[in-house]
C-alpha cells in the first residue's frame, strides 16, 4: 500500500505529533508499505528530501507559539504526489497540511483518515478570552473537519467522547492509542551517575512540553508542601511557558530543578532514573508521556483525567489523584514501600508492552487503512481512479 502522511510538524521538530508520525512511518515501512510525508518547512523555501516533502510556510506564532501556515502546494510537488499515486492519506494536523490532504484526496479520489491529536477546548486561551464561545468554535470546526474525512482516529476514549459531543458519529471514530518504543532497561545507579542525579534522592519527574495548559504549577505547589527533604522534583523539557514557570517556582521554599530540553536519546534515561513520573495536565488527548513513563517501568502518579482511562489503574501501575491529600498519600505510599514500588514498576512495563507498543499502534492503523480503502472502492461513484 502507498500511504501519504500529512503533518504541519515533522523532524527536526520534536513533539508528540512528530513522535507519533515517526513511529507510525517506521512500523508501516517494516511491513512493506511505501510511505511519504507532506509537511511544512520552517522557512519560505520548499524542498524534498528522500521521501519527505517540505512546503514553504510562514510563522503564525501569534495564534500559537509553534504554528506555521501556508495555502500553497507547489505544482512540482503536486505532480510528484499524483505520479506516485498514493492509496490513502493519513492527516495528523488540522490546518495547512489538512487542506492539502483534502485537496489531494479529492483530486486522486482516495480516502482520507485524520488523527485528532489535540483537544482544542483546552487551548482556547490562545485565540479568545471567552471560554464558552471558544468551545462552540472548536465544536463547529471539528465537525466540519470530520465531514471531510472517511474516519477520525481518537488516541483515547476521552477524545472519542469529546468528538461525539460535537455531533460526530460514533461509527466514524476509531480509538487507537499512539504507540511508543518499548526501551531497554538501564542500571539505575549508573544512570544517576551519568545524569548527575544524587543516588540518595527520591526523584519526582515531570517530562514533556512546558505550556500553560499542562498545569505544571499545581505540581510545583504540591511539591513545596511535601515535608521530606530527600524528595527532589525534576522538570525536563522546554516550551513557551518555561520562563514563567521558573519565575513562579521562585515563590516556594522547595524549588523544582529545571533541566531544560534534552536530546531524545536521553529521555528514557530520565524516566528510568526517576522514582515517580507525575503530571497535573488534563489537556492530553494521547498522553505519550504516560505511555513512555509506563514503558520505562516508571510509576505514574497523575491528576485524574479521562485520558487516563485504560492507561493508569490505581494500585496496579500507578495512581490517579484528585487533590493534594491524595497526591501526598500516593507519593509517600510508593516511596515508603520498596516492594510496592517494584511491583508497580513491573506491572507498568508489562502493561505498556501489551497496549502501547508501536507494533500495537501500527497494526491497528494498518487495519483501518485497509478497511477505508475497501469501503471507498466499493462506494466510489467513479470507475477509474487517479486519472
Amino acid at each position: 500500500m502507498k500511504i501519504l502522511i500529512t503533518s504541519d510538524w515533522y523532524y527536526p521538530v520534536v513533539n508528540g505529533v512528530v513522535r507519533s508520525v515517526l513511529n507510525l512511518k517506521e512500523y508501516l515501512e517494516s511491513q512493506g508499505h511505501e510511505v511519504r510525508v507532506l509537511t511544512l518547512s520552517n522557512t519560505l523555501m520548499s524542498y524534498k528530501t528522500n521521501d519527505v516533502y517540505y512546503i514553504g510556510s510562514l510563522s503564525a506564532k501569534k495564534i500559537y507559539p509553534e504554528a506555521r501556515i501556508t495555502n500553497i502546494l507547489a505544482n512540482t510537488y503536486l505532480r510528484s504526489i499524483k505520479k506516485w499515486e498514493p492509496d490513502i492519506i493519513h492527516s495528523q494536523c488540522e490546518f495547512s497540511t489538512f487542506m492539502m490532504a483534502k485537496t489531494l484526496s479529492k483530486m486522486l479520489n482516495i480516502p482520507l483518515i485524520h488523527t485528532y491529536h489535540t483537544v482544542y477546548e483546552d487551548y482556547t486561551h490562545y485565540f479568545t478570552t471567552n471560554k464558552k464561545a471558544g468551545v462552540k468554535i472548536v465544536a463547529k470546526f471539528s465537525k466540519a473537519l470530520s465531514d471531510m474525512c472517511d474516519y477520525f482516529i481518537a488516541p483515547t476514549a476521552k477524545t472519542a467522547a469529546i468528538l461525539e459531543s460535537y455531533n460526530i458519529g460514533e461509527e466514524k471514530i476509531a480509538v487507537i492509542p499512539t504507540g511508543v518504543h518499548i526501551p531497554d532497561l538501564y542500571d539505575k545507579e549508573k544512570l544517576r551517575d551519568e545524569l548527575k542525579i544524587d543516588k540518595d534522592k527520591k526523584i519526582l519527574l515531570y517530562l514533556g512540553r512546558l505550556a500553560e495548559e499542562k498545569n505544571i504549577e499545581e505540581i510545583i505547589q504540591y511539591y513545596d508542601k511535601l515535608d521530606d527533604p530527600s524528595i527532589e522534583f525534576l522538570i525536563v523539557g522546554g516550551g513557551p511557558h518555561l520562563n514563567k514557570l521558573i519565575d513562579y517556582s521562585k515563590n516556594f521554599k522547595n524549588r523544582a530543578n529545571f533541566i531544560g530540553m534534552v536530546d531524545p536519546s536521553e529521555v528514557n534515561k530520565y524516566y528510568q532514573a526517576a522514582d515517580i513520573f507525575t503530571t497535573a495536565s488534563t489537556s492530553e488527548t494521547q498522553g505519550l508521556t504516560y505511555y513512555e513513563a509506563l514503558s520505562n517501568g516508571t510509576v505514574a502518579i497523575c491528576r485524574i483525567d479521562g485520558s487516563l482511562e485504560g492507561v493508569i489503574e490505581n494500585g496496579f501501575n500507578g495512581f490517579c489523584y484528585d487533590d493534594y491529600d491524595q497526591f501526598k498519600a500516593y507519593i509517600y505510599q510508593v516511596l515508603g514501600d520498596e516492594d510496592l514500588k517494584n511491583k508497580l514498576r513491573e506491572n507498568a512495563r508489562a502493561y505498556a508492552l501489551d497496549n502501547f507498543s508501536v507494533q500495537s499502534f501500527g497494526s491497528k492503523c494498518e487495519a483501518l487503512y485497509e478497511k477505508a480503502v475497501n469501503e471507498y472502492d466499493y462506494e466510489s461513484p467513479f470507475i477509474y481512479k487517479r486519472l
